[in-house]
C-alpha cells in the first residue's frame, strides 16, 4: 500500500467515526490544511469509484453557486439528466420529478432536497443507505446567500426527522468560508505532511533502491525534524545527505544539503556553525554559476538577520558581480536594490542612488519580458521619489520608464527603516 493510499484508509476510519457519533446532524464540515482538505476531496472521489463496496451513496457537486435561488435547481437538473439516462436503458423505473412545497423558505434548498428524499422513499434498494451531497462550489457568488441556502438545507433535514442525507463540505481550519452553522458538526482533517513526504521517499526507495532517492529521502527526514525543532537529528540526516550526494559526485546536491543544513544551524542559534558551512559551500559551488549567484544572495541576506550590514552589502556585491558576467541581469538588479534599499538614510542617501542608477543600465541590456520581470519598477519608483525637485532627472526616468512599461509604470513603494 502507497503512502497516501495509507492516508486515505486512516481517512476512512476517521469518517466512519464521525458518521456513527453524529447521526443527528444533517451537515458535516471537514476542516484543514490545503492539503488536507485536498485530500478528503479526494477519499469523497473515491467512493465512486468502481472499487468503491459500500452502500452509501456520495454526489458530488463543484458548480458554481450563482445565488440561493438557483443552486437547487440546478443539482437537480444535473441528477435528472442522469435519471433520464437510466430510463432508457433500465424498465419499470419509478418517476422522479421535483416535487413542490406550500411552506415558505428564503431559498431554494427544497428543490435539491424533496428529490433525495423521494428517491430514498422510491427505491427500495437504498433504502437503507446513507445519501451525502458534496458540494464544493468552484466559484462562490455570494457567501451570504450560500450560508442562507446550507441552513434551509439543514433545517429541511431537522423538521423532516430524516438522518439519512446528509450535506459534505471543506474548509480550510482558519480562513474559514461559511460562519458558524449549530446544525454542522465541525471535524478536524489531520494529515502529517512531512511525514507523508517521508513515507514517500521511503517507499521510492523501496522499490527503487537508488542512491538518489537515498538521498532525497535524507532531505526529507532532515525536513520533518527541523519543522518540529529537532535540530541534532536534521544535522545528522544532512550529514548524511551529504556523503551521499559526495557519493553520486552531484555538487549541486552536496550545496543544497549544505545550505540546509545553515538553516537547521540558524534556527539552532549555532552562528558559528552556520558560518563555517557557508564557507563550505563557498569551496564546493562552480565560480560565475547562477548556484554561486543564489548562494551569495543566501549568504547575504543571512547577515542581515544577524545585523551584519556590512557583510551583507559585500555578499550582494559579488553576487552582483557574477550575476552581470554571465547575463543574469535580473539578479543583478535585485542585488543592486537591496543594496540601494539598505542606504535608504539621510547619510547614505547618494549612495542608494548610485546603486539604483546602476539597475537602470543594466535594464537597458535586458529584453521586455525579463525586465518586466524584474524588480525595476521598484527602483525607479523609488527613484522618482529621490529626485523630487530636480525636474530634469524625473522627466527622464519618467520617459525611460514610460518606454519600458507605458505610462503606469509606477508601483507603491513604503520606505523601510534602517538604523
Amino acid at each position: 500500500m502507497n503512502p497516501v493510499d495509507l492516508e486515505l484508509v486512516k481517512l476512512k476510519r476517521k469518517w466512519h467515526q464521525v458518521i456513527k457519533s453524529n447521526p443527528d446532524k444533517p451537515m458535516l464540515i471537514a476542516l484543514g490544511e490545503k492539503h488536507e482538505t485536498d485530500l478528503f476531496d479526494g477519499f469523497i472521489k473515491s467512493r465512486l469509484s468502481e472499487d468503491y463496496d459500500g452502500e452509501d451513496i456520495f454526489l458530488l457537486h463543484y458548480q458554481e453557486f450563482n445565488g440561493m435561488n438557483s443552486f437547487g435547481q440546478g443539482l437537480w437538473e444535473e441528477w435528472k439528466e442522469y435519471y433520464e439516462m437510466l430510463e432508457k436503458s433500465q424498465e419499470n423505473i419509478p418517476e422522479w420529478e421535483i416535487t413542490g412545497s406550500d411552506q415558505h423558505f428564503k431559498t431554494d434548498a427544497y428543490k435539491a432536497f424533496y428529490p433525495l428524499l423521494d428517491l430514498k422513499n422510491k427505491f427500495p434498494a437504498i433504502k437503507d443507505s446513507q445519501i451525502f451531497l458534496y458540494i464544493a462550489p468552484v466559484r462562490i457568488s455570494d457567501i451570504d446567500e450560500l450560508s442562507l441556502w446550507i441552513k434551509d438545507w439543514c433545517s429541511l433535514c431537522e423538521k423532516s426527522g430524516i438522518k439519512e442525507i446528509k450535506l459534505v463540505w471543506a474548509e480550510h481550519h482558519t480562513y474559514k468560508t461559511l460562519p458558524e452553522n449549530l446544525s454542522a458538526y465541525r471535524f478536524r482533517v489531520e494529515v502529517d505532511i512531512h511525514q507523508l513526504m517521508q513515507n514517500t521517499a521511503a517507499h521510492t526507495n523501496r522499490k527503487k533502491n537508488s542512491a538518489d532517492t537515498d538521498f532525497q529521502q535524507q532531505i526529507l527526514i532532515a525536513s520533518n525534524h527541523l519543522s518540529k525543532g529537532r535540530f541534532r537529528e536534521a544535522e545528522f540526516a544532512l550529514g548524511k545527505a551529504v556523503k551521499l550526494a559526495r557519493e553520486q559526485n552531484n555538487k549541486q546536491a552536496v550545496i543544497s544539503a549544505y545550505f540546509m543544513l545553515t538553516q537547521t544551524y540558524v534556527a539552532d542559534r549555532k552562528k558559528e556553525k552556520a558560518e563555517d558551512t557557508f564557507r563550505k559551500i563557498f569551496e564546493e559551488v562552480e565560480p560565475g554559476s547562477p548556484l554561486e549567484i543564489q548562494m551569495y544572495m543566501n549568504y547575504g541576506s543571512y547577515c542581515l538577520g544577524n545585523s551584519k550590514k556590512a557583510k551583507a552589502e559585500k555578499a550582494f556585491e559579488k553576487a552582483a558581480e557574477t550575476a552581470l558576467k554571465i547575463a543574469e541581469h535580473a539578479m543583478a538588479i535585485e542585488c543592486y536594490r537591496i543594496i540601494g534599499t539598505l542606504n535608504d538614510t539621510v547619510l547614505t542617501r547618494d549612495k542608494m542612488i548610485r546603486y539604483f542608477e546602476k539597475c537602470l543600465e543594466i535594464a537597458k541590456l535586458m529584453n521586455p519580458a525579463a525586465r518586466e520581470s524584474s524588480s525595476l519598477k521598484f527602483v525607479a519608483s523609488m527613484l522618482f521619489i529621490k529626485y523630487e525637485g530636480d525636474t530634469e532627472k524625473m522627466t527622464a526616468l519618467d520617459h525611460e520608464m514610460t518606454n519600458y512599461f507605458g505610462k503606469d509604470w509606477k508601483v507603491s513603494v513604503e520606505k523601510p527603516k534602517y538604523d
